[in-house]
């Protein structure tokens, strides 16, 4: 079976580790992101595997460069295809200090850019009778973070946008899930992280660890793998344990 990975925001971070365990598999790939500059650069990082992909500047808030896309999409072979969501952006700041800049920007990426690509490839999916849909949302979806009002509200609304969407599906063979990673070494989180906080970020962790790309893909491919194939409207934390937590400090051994 001939199986096509579409993979938005693939010239950095989740996306490009995402793409290229795909291409290690042996399926086809594309790589969708809007900076052709990066996206000629992965390009050559992946010169082992090619034939097997191709790179597509697309901005995924825009209809019309979706449009573009699709078109090259139903050009390739492909049995059977999974689309990963993991195009996003970040901007921080006091809600009264924010401007519409801020807030449109995060829901045109992360909530817009999210819904016009699914839009775009599950009539593909229900034409092959099944597929698989992963977005990449965030535990800032799930509890509130400081100084991030409107980045928490655009990924709160991919998490309820997976689950709805997957009632929808599910009977047709289309499962759609999606996983949220907490801090994760990806560029736009260290070009914008200080060090104190960056250490407040590991202190915070059950596990102290800063997570890597490669292992929030890793989720990612279970979740698109027929080894989860009884998975689906699920949210899957990413997050060294942070959502297990409830915030208490330790115990003490004996109390009471």
């Amino acid at each position: 079976m001939e199986q096509l990975a579409i993979v938005t925001g693939a010239s950095s971070g989740i996306g490009k580790a995402v793409a290229k365990k795909f291409l290690q598999l042996g399926h086809k790939v594309i790589l969708v992101d809007r900076n052709l500059e990066r996206l000629r650069t992965v390009e050559e990082e992946l010169e082992a595997w090619n034939g097997r992909f191709m790179c597509n500047e697309t901005d995924v808030s825009d209809i019309k460069s979706i449009d573009v896309l699709t078109d090259q999409i139903k050009r390739i072979k492909a049995d059977r295809y999974v689309l990963v969501n993991c195009a996003g952006v970040f901007r921080g700041g006091l809600l009264h200090e924010s401007v519409t800049e801020d807030y449109e920007i995060q829901f045109n990426i992360n909530v817009r850019g999210t819904y016009l690509m699914m839009k775009a490839v599950l009539p593909l999916m229900l034409e092959a009778h099944g597929g698989s849909i992963v977005n990449v949302a965030s535990v800032s979806g799930m509890r509130g973070d400081y100084n991030a009002p409107l980045y928490c509200a655009s990924k709160g609304a991919v998490v309820s946008l997976t689950r709805a969407a997957a009632l929808d599906y599910m009977e047709k063979g289309i499962r759609i899930n999606c996983v949220s990673p907490s801090a994760t070494a990806t560029p736009m989180f260290l070009s914008g992280t200080s060090r104190n906080v960056m250490q407040a970020f590991q202190d915070a962790l059950p596990d102290h660890k800063i997570g890597l790309p490669e292992q929030v893909a890793d989720a990612v491919l279970f979740l698109a793998s027929p080894q989860a194939e009884h998975i689906c409207g699920h949210n899957l934390p990413v997050d060294g344990g942070l959502t297990a937590w409830n915030g208490q400090p330790r115990q003490d051994k004996n109390v009471g």
